[in-house]
């Protein structure tokens, strides 16, 4: 996977994880931003976590 989409997260349920393997330290910032610009749109709240050595994105999505 390139990068993480809005529709990635769009079509995740709720209480759902996903973990995204991305190509670059990069990438998984803007991961990160397009999960929590997100939130207000979907009505929810994700929970990202970061593994910088191996480029991953580990996105929760969550009821508020």
């Amino acid at each position: 996977m390139e990068r993480i989409t809005r529709e990635d997260l769009r079509n995740m349920a709720m209480g759902e994880t996903r973990t995204f393997d991305l190509p670059n330290a990069q990438q998984c910032d803007n991961g990160k931003s397009t999960a929590y610009q997100m939130q207000n749109l979907l009505g929810c709240k994700f929970s990202v976590q970061t593994d910088y050595s191996k480029n991953q994105l580990t996105i929760t999505k969550n009821a508020i």
